[in-house]
């Protein structure tokens, strides 16, 4: 048997080459609840804190269920539920909070609520100024401009004056709205300023 008749050995096939695809990054974690940290973590060591946000695809009965059980468990230590929503969904989460005292109310159960304003983050500031200018922008592209009119020369002169003389405008802070739900009082927020205090107790 000649050489070229000898059996040949098939060829293994080569490895797959490893994939260039990068593994996924996990998401950034949720924005909504950075303005609440600070008081996430004041509250922490003596109370059960359970922060619930309520957006605009969110279930209220889901919402009501999470915070009514949370509070309604029988527990040493007090419990508090943070509702926290962007302000578009202030008013859904009102309702989620309304809808939880008359749960508690059924169930005999006292509760106290915090509304507090708070600052909202740049961040949001900024997005919601960006919309504003945007929009404006549209509204004024469909004003005809007279080219021959002085008008906008003596604005842009006038507002340089106005830069230059005037003092700097005041940084203005826009604030929104959260809740706190609890089964007792919360010293830490009756102190805090900016806080309204709806209870089912007699306080008088």
């Amino acid at each position: 048997m000649s050489a070229t008749d000898a059996p040949q050995k098939r060829k293994q096939p080569s490895p797959a080459p490893a994939s260039s695809k990068k593994p996924r990054t996990q998401e950034p974690p949720n924005s909504l609840i950075g303005p609440h940290e600070a008081t996430l973590k004041q509250l922490a060591p003596a109370h059960n804190v359970l922060a619930l946000s309520v957006l605009s695809s969110t279930q209220i009965r889901k919402r009501v269920t999470s915070a009514t059980s949370h509070l309604l468990q029988k527990a040493s230590a007090s419990r508090i539920v943070l509702l926290h929503a962007r302000p578009a969904d202030v008013c859904k989460m009102i309702t989620v909070a309304e809808q939880c005292k008359r749960v508690l109310g059924e169930q005999g159960q006292a509760w106290y609520q915090y509304n507090e304003l708070f600052d909202l983050p740049p961040e949001s500031v900024k997005r919601k100024k960006k919309k504003a200018a945007s929009d404006k922008v549209e509204a004024e592209e469909e004003v005809e401009e007279d080219p021959d009119s002085d008008e906008g020369a003596f604005e842009a002169m006038e507002s340089r004056f106005e830069k230059a003389v005037l003092p700097p405008p005041r940084v203005r802070t826009y604030k929104s709205l959260r809740i706190f739900l609890s089964n007792q009082a919360i010293s830490e927020l009756n102190s805090r300023e900016n806080v309204t205090i709806q209870t089912s107790e007699d306080t008088s």
